[in-house]
């Protein structure tokens, strides 16, 4: 394991000595179009649950007790606050990775992506010394059954970084890596999904379509629904204006199958103005925090496209 975590860094490191940074979306902490964090509004539950558990890591502190401090502030919108958060514990735990895997989540929120990528590639070079272990979620599913694990989550969010950079062939290696450490259904086709953009964002696109073979429509899932059915509708197994008719439940699900649909089309062809229109529908009114806003803005200004739409150059 350690061997193929420091050949998977060591080819990362090589590739992006050779990659001309991203158009754009320099890691400034900034949207790569400009686009200012809005105000979130908070709620009392979210507040209280904060003040639970900052409560906790007063009279117990500890690496975990520290995480959901941290969580509980990215819950609220409060991301720098969480990242300060996180910083000032690894002084304390400076050996945490799964301090890092959450400061590198959070480092994706606010648009600094090398940051992001430093933090998580190093969150796997020492995670891979531990067993995996189930990670509690924040909101957990109806059936109260965690579905993804530190190694999956650090390898998942150390690919959504690279790839935010652009460097599509480097991020499919750590999301075939995530698909290979997959303990579930769930974790698998979030893998798989990304893995096959990143396939076809690189041209390769018998590689893609060899990702998303094995994703069957019977899968049992728990909670990522919308990338199975993305993964449905890329494999040519479901139909998109079924996708879209359904509608979703939350702004986050709504940007994920806006940018999914319009990241695959661009991805193949055709059309390609009007997808760029709709990825910058997603850039500028999507959920902000959102996996699918943020890779829609960044895909934009790498293209060299404005906010306002298609054809809008910066």
């Amino acid at each position: 394991m350690r061997h193929q975590a420091l050949l998977l860094g060591g080819a990362l490191t090589l590739a992006t000595a050779c990659q001309a940074p991203l158009r754009g979306a320099a890691d400034t902490g900034l949207d790569p179009l400009g686009r200012v964090q809005p105000a979130v509004a908070p709620s009392a539950a979210a507040e209280q649950a904060l003040a639970q558990a900052r409560s906790a890591f007063e009279e117990e502190p500890s690496e975990e007790t520290a995480i959901w401090v941290g969580r509980r502030l990215g819950y609220l919108g409060r991301y720098q606050e969480a990242v300060d958060w996180y910083t000032q514990a690894l002084e304390t735990w400076p050996d945490s990775y799964r301090l890092r895997r959450h400061r590198g989540h959070r480092w994706i929120t606010l648009r600094r992506f090398a940051a992001a990528e430093a933090d998580l590639q190093e969150a796997w070079e020492l995670a891979c010394f531990h067993p995996d272990q189930d990670e509690p979620d924040g909101a957990p599913n109806a059936f109260g059954v965690p579905r993804s694990s530190d190694h999956g989550n650090i390898l998942y969010h150390w690919a959504l970084a690279v790839y935010l950079q652009g460097r599509f062939d480097e991020a499919a290696l750590v999301w075939q890596l995530a698909v290979d450490h997959a303990r579930n259904p769930d974790s698998e086709v979030a893998a798989r999904y990304w893995l096959a953009h990143a396939h076809r964002a690189a041209g390769r696109h018998a590689e893609a379509r060899a990702a998303l073979r094995p994703v069957q429509p019977d899968w049992i899932l728990l909670e990522n629904h919308t990338y199975h059915r993305l993964c449905l509708v890329m494999s040519g197994r479901a139909d998109s204006a079924e996708l879209v008719r359904g509608g979703s439940d939350s702004l986050v699900q709504e940007a994920t199958v806006a940018y999914g649909l319009a990241a695959w089309r661009l991805q193949q062809g055709g059309d390609t103005q009007r997808a760029r229109a709709a990825l910058a529908y997603v850039a500028e009114r999507g959920d902000w925090a959102s996996f699918g806003t943020i890779a829609a803005s960044a895909d934009l200004a790498r293209l060299g496209y404005g906010p306002q739409g298609a054809g809008a150059e910066r």
